[in-house]
């Protein structure tokens, strides 16, 4: 089968991480194509595993260049399936695609509530695919897509990535080993407003004064210079640490006891997060927020707990009961790391995505 792969970028994100992780691991003796309207260090992974990539530069927004050379690469190689993880590259993909009779995979729900921005656009491109993909069943509700059409292929996990960490042993040996002092809890994540880092602030501040706690910020993005002002204080005595984790964040992961997620509802709600999942595999307990397809990753009560999204006391409450109860934190860690291999693995995603094609194919 020939598979053509289309996204805006091929940078350092979920999607993109995961379309990657897909594209490699499809059987060998199919062809995998990548076309990017730009460029990242995913390209040097795909080159590596042998995947043609093809970096299709804008030099405006408006640009009409990149949609005429997509279009002629379309029309001309013919793939069996066409693939696309952004909206922009299935408004573009459409119209060739139906000329041509190729099967075109929207999988541009990445998130688990409707997103504002250029709605009417998503909406036309969701129309002109023939099967749409969320990784979530939250996302694929709040689109209002009908089952017929669309259907789930939740995100995987690459246990390889594990061997990036600095810590020698499984993720079961870490979820088991003796907590360090202070407790570390880590958030990963774009700093942009979206990812409610200053709710974490806040409950750092709540905390700080009864246990000693480390609260470790991973990730870069626009909000970064304002958040690390407003916890200035909170930086000067070594409750918050700032770490910028570029392509891998594992390593950072693994220094910490309790992974954290908080999302702004007012911005966004996540669907399959990728972070959620990085730190069920590192063996983590997770504390994320209530809404989007959170409660499908984390069973509450079980590989950790769900709170009220925008309630600072709520979510400094369960960092300091995990901090407080070490054997229940790493049966969590344990059972969350268990979770990610049964349900989350990466082969269960291809076998999922495999699946789609075949069907979209068939049909």
């Amino acid at each position: 089968m020939k598979v053509l792969f289309l996204v805006d970028s091929l940078g350092n994100g979920g999607a993109e991480r995961q379309m990657t992780l897909l594209a490699a691991g499809l059987p060998a003796e199919w062809e995998r194509r990548v076309c990017a309207l730009g460029g990242g260090p995913f390209v040097t992974y795909l080159r590596e595993r042998g995947i043609a990539v093809r970096v299709l530069k804008r030099r405006s927004r408006f640009d009409p260049d990149p949609a005429a050379t997509l279009w002629r690469e379309i029309a001309l190689s013919r793939p069996d399936v066409v693939h696309s993880w952004s909206w922009i590259s299935t408004l573009i993909a459409g119209p060739v695609c139906r000329l041509c009779r190729i099967p075109l995979i929207d999988g541009t729900i990445r998130t688990g509530a409707l997103q504002s921005a250029h709605l009417p656009l998503k909406r036309v491109g969701m129309a002109c695919a023939t099967t749409v993909v969320a990784n979530s069943h939250a996302g694929l509700q709040a689109w209002g897509v009908p089952p017929r059409k669309g259907c789930v292929v939740a995100n995987g996990f690459d246990r390889s990535r594990l061997a990036a960490c600095s810590t020698a042993g499984t993720s079961a040996e870490h979820s088991s080993a003796d907590a360090p002092k202070p407790c570390t809890v880590v958030m990963v994540g774009r700093m942009a407003p979206e990812k409610n880092y200053r709710l974490v602030i806040a409950a750092a501040r709540l905390l700080r004064r009864q246990h000693p706690y480390r609260f470790l910020f991973v990730g870069d993005g626009p909000t970064r210079p304002a958040l690390t002002a407003e916890a200035a204080d909170l930086l000067a005595d070594g409750t918050v640490v700032f770490a910028t984790a570029g392509l891998e964040a594992i390593p950072q992961m693994y220094q910490a006891d309790i992974g954290v997620l908080m999302t702004d509802p007012a911005w966004a709600q996540e669907g399959c997060s990728n972070a959620i999942m990085e730190y069920m595999a590192c063996g983590l307990p997770v504390i994320c927020g209530e809404g989007g397809g959170n409660r499908e990753l984390v069973e509450d009560g079980e590989t950790g707990f769900v709170v009220p999204p925008t309630d600072a006391t709520a979510l400094a409450e369960r960092i300091a009961y995990l901090c407080a109860h070490g054997a229940e934190r790493r049966a969590m860690g344990t059972a969350g790391w268990r979770r990610i291999a049964d349900v989350y693995s990466l082969e269960r995603m291809v076998e999922g995505f495999v699946r789609v094609y075949e069907e979209a194919t068939s049909a």
